[in-house]
């Protein structure tokens, strides 16, 4: 009984609330973000913006009261660039600066740089900040560099903006189409010259050891004393020679000779 009197006393008490405060409204705040809340009164009192932000809930306000919501979680704002690099080529990419407002402080960021505080009040530093990094390097050597967050976390906290950068990232840093198309090019044009240069020494190797093989038969032949026709029958029968000991059975094999007869020297009977 005395639980169900607390309950009756508890829903009593608020519709009293609710008739002694006509027109007044609830506000949901979600998660993650705060409710600035800005009074605007008719007739009496001072309005302003309230110095404590509301959080996550349900809140009972005036008709004469408005709530800002901000998101206190960390966002992503891209910005896009077209310049120049340290060697005067074009370039395009996109940077992203990925922040967040302090949480508490939202009050105090609505009151001195208002609700479009990015746009006001960061987005040409950092811009600025992008630009004069990405102009200090080649085209090809541009990365991300974590100098930039430093210096814009630097010219926040100058400026007293109550936000905290998290991250600055800067995306694929592409030169025009026609700058691509060139570079593709001279990459096949040297990856051709180094196949021509390979396949030219490959060449060269070959021709070379030809003609020591060609000088080696040629101190053979005047070795044996044989005449040029005489040696080209002997290769000839040696060639044959190893045909025949690799063949898998008995193989007979007629051939012509560049000569009716050929003095072949001694052959050794060692091991026989």
């Amino acid at each position: 009984m005395a639980s169900s009197g607390r309950i009756f006393a508890a829903m009593l008490g608020t519709l009293c609330l609710l008739l002694t405060t006509p027109g007044c409204m609830l506000v949901a705040v979600d998660a993650g973000h705060e409710g600035v809340l800005v009074q605007k009164p008719f007739f009496f009192g001072h309005g302003g913006v309230e110095p404590v932000p509301a959080t996550t809930g349900r809140i009972l306000l005036a008709p004469t009261t408005e709530v800002i919501d901000v998101d206190v979680r960390p966002l992503q704002y891209s910005e896009h660039f077209d310049i120049i690099s340290a060697e005067n080529a074009p370039v395009s990419f996109d940077a992203f600066l990925i922040a967040n407002v302090i949480e508490g402080r939202s009050p105090d960021l609505i009151t001195r740089y208002g609700f479009n505080w990015y746009q006001n009040n960061v987005k040409e530093a950092f811009r600025t900040f992008v630009r004069e990094e990405v102009q200090k390097y080649p085209l090809f050597e541009l990365t991300t560099k974590p100098a930039t967050r430093a210096r814009l976390q630097d010219a926040v906290e100058q400026h007293g903006i109550p936000v905290r950068l998290n991250r600055v990232v800067i995306g694929s840093i592409l030169p025009p189409k026609g700058v691509l198309e060139q570079t593709a090019q001279t990459i096949i044009q040297e990856q051709r010259k180094i196949t021509m240069i390979e396949f030219q020494k490959a060449e060269e190797s070959r021709e070379k050891a030809e003609k020591q093989r060609g000088m080696a038969d040629r101190a053979y032949r005047e070795h044996l004393g044989l005449t040029a026709p005489e040696f080209v029958d002997l290769r000839r029968i040696e060639v044959q020679k190893e045909i025949v000991q690799h063949a898998p059975s008995n193989l007979t094999i007629i051939m012509g000779m560049e000569k009716l007869g050929i003095n072949l020297p001694p052959i050794s009977t060692t091991g026989q």
